[in-house]
């Protein structure tokens, strides 16, 4: 499963498995990418919304490493998994005040 259903705009639809992977991961790897290649993984609690059902926010707690990454790149992974279920979703993320919100424009199957 390389990629969903996609949106108009290009982006990945969720399904309610993906929904409910994410829901239920109690933590959520994010990759961020530098302008030099260099990739940068943190841990984070639960995604704190899903929008549209193509969009994941996070709430951002220092972060300036990923926030430098975004503004560079905008390129960011998450990584979720729950049981026997996991996702990689891939796009592009923007730091709005006190979230991080990545727009999803790949999934993959990671189990």
């Amino acid at each position: 499963m390389n990629q969903e259903l996609k949106t108009s705009n290009n982006l990945v639809t969720l399904t309610k498995e993906m929904k409910e992977a994410i829901l239920a991961s109690p933590f959520i790897a994010l990759t961020s990418v530098s302008k030099a290649g260099v990739p940068h993984l943190i841990v984070v609690g639960q995604a704190k919304n899903i929008v549209n059902d193509s969009q994941l926010v996070f709430g951002v707690y220092k972060m300036e490493t990923t926030r430098q990454n975004l503004a560079e790149t905008g390129c960011l992974q998450a990584a979720v998994v729950s049981g026997k279920v996991g996702y990689r979703f891939t796009g592009k993320a923007v730091v709005q005040n006190d979230e991080v919100i990545l727009s999803i424009e790949q999934v993959a199957a990671l189990l």
